[in-house]
C-alpha cells in the first residue's frame, strides 16, 4: 500500500520526487567527503605528528630602568631568547616578527625583527634590544615600581608575535599567528639585593 502511495505521489508530482532524490544524493556525497577528509587529516597527523613550538628566554638584563616624577619610564633592556621547532617533518617560516616589552600590562617598547626560517628540529637565537623612554599611566604603577626597585627585581613581560607559514616537503601553507609570552624577573640595575636572572620558559599561543 505504501509503495503504491509513493508511486501515485511521484506520478502526480515528479518534480518533488526528483528533488528528494537529488537531496539524498547530495547528502550522501557530503557525508562521504566529510569522512574522507577526516581520514586524510588523521593520516597526515599520524605521519607528521605536529608539535607546539617552544621558546625560552636565556638571558635578560637592564642597563637602565628608571621612572621620573612625571611617570616617564627610561629603559635599556637586552633579551636573548631561543625559539625551537621540535617537528621532525615540518619546517616553519616566521613572518612579520615583532617583539614587545610590557611593564604592569603597559607596553613601553616595540622592536621589529627580521623574518626567518626554521628547518626541522632547528633552533633560532633572537636578541631584541629595547631602548628609549615611554610615559606610563597611573599612580599604582609608580607605587609598584618603587616597591620592585626596593626588592631588587622588576617583573617585565616580553612578547614575540609572528605569522607562521608551514613547509611540508616542497609545499608551503599559510599557518596560524603565533604569540609567545615570557614573564620575566629581571634584576634592577645596580641592585645589590637582586636575584640573578634565571632562564625562563615562555607560553605559546595560537
Amino acid at each position: 500500500m505504501g509503495s503504491a502511495s509513493r508511486a501515485v505521489s511521484c506520478l502526480c508530482c515528479p518534480c518533488k520526487c526528483l528533488a528528494c532524490g537529488l537531496f539524498s544524493c547530495l547528502c550522501s556525497i557530503l557525508v562521504s567527503l566529510a569522512v574522507a577528509l577526516g581520514i586524510l587529516v588523521l593520516i597526515l597527523y599520524l605521519i607528521f605528528k605536529p608539535h607546539m613550538i617552544a621558546a625560552t628566554v636565556d638571558s635578560a638584563s637592564l642597563a637602565q630602568f628608571s621612572l621620573s616624577p612625571s611617570s616617564t619610564l627610561a629603559y635599556d633592556l637586552n633579551v636573548t631568547m631561543t625559539v625551537r621547532n621540535p617537528n621532525t617533518r615540518v619546517g616553519l617560516y616566521y613572518d612579520d616578527v615583532q617583539s614587545l616589552a610590557f611593564y604592569k600590562d603597559q607596553r613601553f617598547s616595540y622592536v621589529p625583527l627580521d623574518a626567518f626560517y626554521q628547518g626541522t628540529e632547528a633552533s633560532t637565537k633572537l636578541s631584541p634590544e629595547f631602548r628609549g623612554s615611554q610615559l606610563l599611566q597611573g599612580d599604582v604603577t609608580a607605587a609598584e615600581f618603587r616597591q620592585e626597585q626596593s626588592a631588587g627585581n622588576f617583573a617585565v613581560n616580553v612578547d614575540l608575535n609572528a605569522k607562521l607559514r608551514v613547509k611540508v616537503w616542497s609545499f608551503k601553507v599559510r599557518g596560524p599567528k603565533a604569540k609567545i609570552t615570557c614573564k620575566l624577573s629581571v634584576p634592577a640595575p645596580g641592585a645589590a639585593n637582586a636575584s640573578p636572572f634565571q632562564p625562563t620558559d615562555c607560553k605559546v599561543w595560537f
